[in-house]
């Protein structure tokens, strides 16, 4: 193997969470890496370490040991987080968290605001088309309390896609809806993922979401116990050498 960690996207190298009271390790020992592009399902069951990981792989939170490299940069070098995040990522959460006093239009257009600046007219015009591609475009004025559930998600998906992100992170994306909005979603998801050329890496516990993906890694106890795509992945010791 002569991949580093340099030749991937996202590279989690050995990396630790411990909870506060230090007694459980949310993730053990974890060396994942992702490509450009690629679409990588997280399963397991609850309290594995998925959404954890998740979390340290979009700079949400830090590893206690270890490093997480973005384009072979390690992300505990970077000054600004919230800059890299809002420029770089897009997030797509189980529970939305879409501002409830906002409309679809406005809500899109909360992630701009830390990216390159846009007037207050290209914002809303951009805003307007990713409503469009999402298939809410009709609902742009309404705010959340107005919109079923399938149409949150389809608003939280325009807003991940906000500041034209090479990265979409989702936890459980369908799994606060029923199975008709889900298959919609889920393919929405999947289709924007083509499309953008995004990398994609979702948490899930849902076998149809985890049968799209390129690869499908499993964990347990907060270590990867299986990984379809492990021939591609460098060792611990061959990225540490690289």
């Amino acid at each position: 193997m002569t991949d580093t960690f340099a030749d991937y996207l996202l590279f989690a190298d050995r990396v630790f969470k411990t909870y506060p009271d230090g007694d459980v390790h949310a993730v053990n020992g974890v060396t994942l890496g992702v490509r450009e592009g690629e679409y990588v399902a997280i399963t397991g069951p609850s309290g594995c370490g998925k959404s954890t990981l998740l979390n340290l792989l979009g700079a949400l939170d830090r590893p206690d040991q270890g490093e997480v490299f973005f384009r072979g940069e390690s992300l505990s070098k970077l000054r600004d987080l919230d800059r890299f995040r809002a420029r770089q990522i897009g997030f797509v959460f189980q529970s939305f968290f879409l501002l409830p006093t906002l409309t679809a239009r406005e809500n899109v257009q909360v992630p701009m605001f830390e990216g390159p600046p846009l007037s207050a007219r290209d914002r809303a015009k951009k805003a307007d088309a990713l409503l469009d591609l999402v298939g809410m475009g009709k609902r742009a004025k309404h705010r959340s309390a107005q919109l079923s559930v399938g149409e949150r998600q389809r608003v939280a998906l325009a807003r991940a896609l906000a500041n034209d992100p090479v990265l979409l992170l989702a936890d459980e994306p369908t799994g606060n809806l029923d199975s008709e909005n889900a298959a919609k979603v889920l393919d929405l998801l999947t289709a924007l993922q083509k499309t953008h050329k995004l990398a994609l890496i979702v948490v899930t516990h849902s076998l149809d979401v985890a049968e799209r993906a390129d690869r499908v890694v499993k964990m347990k106890d907060g270590q990867v116990v299986e990984d379809s795509g492990a021939d591609l992945v460098p060792t611990p010791d061959a990225a540490a050498t690289g």
